[in-house]
């Protein structure tokens, strides 16, 4: 089916009522007929409104107060997405994107790196408000209860809580410190994500209030005492000036909502209209959880909460929890298997057995370079991001189409190698090596991130058409330098009329053929046009499948012509 068919959801942000419509209907549209059918109903509604290209979903229009915590457990979560067929896969386009082909800020996403120029330092600070924090004499309110990181929850003297979480005694900054690299990666990629702090946490100096509690063996509620803090110490890793590294991340502001899911909608959030696995930002954060080997991004480790003032509350999502990323299993080294193969995959494990353990599976012989105990297994010479695989599977990530891998990879490819060393400091690695061996594998696997995902588009973006008549615009895949320059750009123009919804209409002249990525218009025909399309197509001898068109709607303003609309037509049409 062709991306852009689905061009009557372009109009994503806007109007609950109508979303909601479009939604639906998006998800029973199986087939082109029934896409046709959408498009007559509405061939009187214009195709853009004047506020396109929406930069901001406002996803808060409703009062969401309503909103109860979501429990689960890991058991669950892996056995519903292990052996059900959660959320819709109809292969349509996602449903969140604006009339560019973008995902447009909203409670979900804020684009930082993908829309400005951060600075290496913007991405060293992450999430972080404060430079530091000391929690010594911070008391102790609560034991951690979730999860398998040893840990427990401390408050500051303005009542803010933070929970405390240790390294492994054989990995000393390991679990820390893939915290701080994941969340300053994952926040300059747009996610939230809470702010955290490497501490230093000494014995001497633990307070515990007296009201703290935690749970014991059989899930009983019982007071906390230091004997339960020292069984917590014991199972973390301690400094040679006997204190305690670890990481202290502070609490979202707000009321705890639980996790949100990979697939669906919270029947609870009036506002949470588009189903999960058909958000781009959900999809493409395949591409990202593979860069970073963040095979734990499964439904618990997300955060909900509810934020905002009374009567006017609305829900946050959350990116959380990444002790689990790079090489690092947050209490041990990160299993081989890890980012290979799910957990239970049968065709796999069936070969095993009745080669009664002849066939060894490929992730067995890749050899984790020893480089740090902090670093645990973490490599990029047999890292392949298309094969790469998270602990089990995840409605979004089968759904990610091509155009979602491609907008998730741009991201990417605005990582430097100093973005990517800045945000390893923040680790404060002490080993010799450490982070130069994290900075280089990172930078490594990033560029096969590229070569993997960039291509699989026909790249066209940044569209610009000026008063004189020049239409000009950039090769994704060129510019990253993952491919050479393409044979030819084909540029053909295009009356459009906007009131009808439709398509582009009547070609304007013959296409046109150009080496670079600039080509005139026809300046003359389009005098007292209010709109003009444009459609290009690629060639290159790697990538027959760029001659897939791009089609780019322009609008004239009193500024001038404004880029408002493109679709990208799916490159397996030009496949098959």
């Amino acid at each position: 089916m062709s991306s852009s068919a689905p061009s009557v959801f372009a109009h994503s942000p806007r109007r609950p009522g109508r979303l909601r419509t479009l939604a639906v209907f998006a998800i029973a549209a199986g087939s082109l007929a029934a896409l046709l059918a959408e498009n007559r109903t509405r061939a009187a509604a214009p195709r853009f409104y004047p506020d396109d290209p929406i930069q901001v979903d406002n996803d808060r229009e409703f009062d969401a107060s309503g909103a109860a915590p979501i429990e689960g457990s890991n058991v669950w979560d892996f056995v519903e997405n292990t052996f059900f067929e959660k959320g819709d896969r109809s292969p349509i386009r996602a449903l969140n994107v604006n009339t560019m082909d973008e995902v447009p800020d909203s409670s979900w996403f804020t684009n930082r790196i993908g829309r400005f120029d951060l600075s290496p330092a913007e991405v060293g600070r992450g999430p972080n408000t404060l430079d530091a924090v000391d929690i010594d004499g911070w008391p102790i309110v609560e034991g951690k209860s979730q999860g398998v990181t040893p840990g427990y929850r401390v408050v500051d003297p303005s009542g803010r809580r933070y929970q405390i979480k240790f390294d492994p005694p054989g990995n000393p900054e390991m679990g820390s410190g893939a915290e701080m690299i994941g969340a300053a990666l994952y926040h300059a990629i747009g996610y939230n994500v809470v702010e955290g702090y490497i501490v230093e946490v000494d014995p001497d100096r633990i307070v515990i209030d007296p009201e703290a509690t935690t749970v014991d063996l059989s899930g009983r509620k019982k007071r906390m005492t230091m004997e339960d803090v020292k069984l917590i110490l014991r199972r973390a890793a301690r400094g040679p000036n006997g204190k305690y590294r670890a990481l202290a991340s502070r609490y979202a502001e707000g009321k705890y909502l639980g996790y949100f899911k990979y697939y669906g909608t919270r029947a609870d959030d009036p506002n949470d209209i588009f189903p999960h696995e058909h958000r781009r930002e959900l999809r493409g954060n395949r591409v990202f959880a593979a860069w970073l080997n963040h095979d734990d991004s499964r439904a618990l480790n997300s955060l909900d909460m509810l934020q905002g003032s009374e009567g006017r509350r609305f829900v946050r999502h959350y990116m959380f929890d990444f002790g689990s990323i790079m090489g690092s299993g947050s209490t041990m080294p990160q299993v081989p298997r890890g980012g290979n193969e799910y957990m239970l995959e049968w065709k796999p494990s069936l070969l095993t057995l009745v080669t009664l353990g002849f066939y060894v599976r490929p992730w067995i012989t890749i050899d984790y370079p020893k480089v740090a105990k902090s670093i645990g297994r973490f490599e990029s010479a047999r890292f392949d991001p298309v094969r790469w695989k998270p602990e089990y599977p995840n409605p979004a990530f089968e759904n990610m189409r091509a155009d979602d891998a491609f907008w998730a990879a741009r991201i990417v490819a605005k990582f430097s190698d100093e973005h990517i060393r800045a945000a390893v400091a923040r680790a404060q690695y002490s080993e010799p090596g450490a982070a130069e061996y994290a900075a280089k594998t990172l930078s490594e696997r990033r560029d096969k991130v590229l070569r993997a995902w960039l291509p699989g588009v026909n790249p066209i973006v940044s569209p610009a058409l000026d008063e004189e008549g020049t239409f000009t615009f950039r090769n994704a895949v060129v510019d990253a330098g993952v491919a050479g320059k393409p044979t030819a750009y084909l540029v053909q123009w295009h009356h459009f009329d906007n009131t009808n919804g439709n398509g582009p209409g009547e070609a304007i002249g013959a296409e046109i053929r150009v080496s670079e990525p600039r080509a005139p218009a026809p300046v003359e025909r389009l005098q007292g046009m209010d709109f003009a399309a444009v459609r290009v197509r690629t060639e290159h001898p790697e990538f027959p499948h760029w001659a897939a068109p791009v089609t780019i709607y322009f609008r004239r303003g009193a500024d001038g012509w404004q880029a408002v609309g493109l679709e990208r037509q799916d490159p397996r049409a030009v496949e098959d």
